[in-house]
């Protein structure tokens, strides 16, 4: 975080602690994802520019089945975007 401030970066993402984590130092923000053998967590940044921490193990699977709403935006024309398995979580 002291090196993000000093490059005057709103915050930092860090992955492969083996603890996800997302909180504030010093007025930076800090993000950790884990890792995904162990603790089976990541940071995901929604449409909205939301961050947020999704905990597969406590979470479960297969997930809410969601399409995007614009499939022009992320698919070319004729072409079906596909199916996002999408988890929810809450921060702690």
């Amino acid at each position: 975080a002291r090196e993000a401030r000093k490059r005057g970066a709103d915050g930092v993402v860090c992955g492969h602690i083996h603890h996800a984590e997302m909180r504030e130092i010093d007025g930076v923000l800090y993000c950790n994802d884990g890792d995904w053998v162990e603790s089976l967590t990541a940071l995901v940044e929604h449409a909205d520019g939301r961050l947020e921490i999704l905990d597969w193990s406590t979470r479960g699977h297969p997930g809410e089945r969601v399409v995007p709403e614009d499939e022009a935006a992320i698919a070319p024309p004729g072409v079906r975007a596909p199916e996002l398995a999408v988890l929810s979580a809450a921060l702690p």
